[in-house]
């Protein structure tokens, strides 16, 4: 999930379901959220725009 591949490719190869995969792997997604987030801040602030 962190290299950008889907969460439904990654269900179907494992043999579970998208709700399986969020269930046990969801903190993964948060941390990704974050890191998003800290990405999208940073190039605003290099950007020059205010928040």
């Amino acid at each position: 999930m962190n290299n950008g591949i889907p969460v439904k490719t990654i269900a179907e190869r494992l043999g579970n379901t998208p709700e399986m995969i969020h269930t046990v792997y969801g903190h993964i997604l948060q941390e990704m959220e974050v890191q998003a987030v800290n990405v999208f801040s940073q190039s605003l602030k290099e950007s020059g725009a205010s928040s």
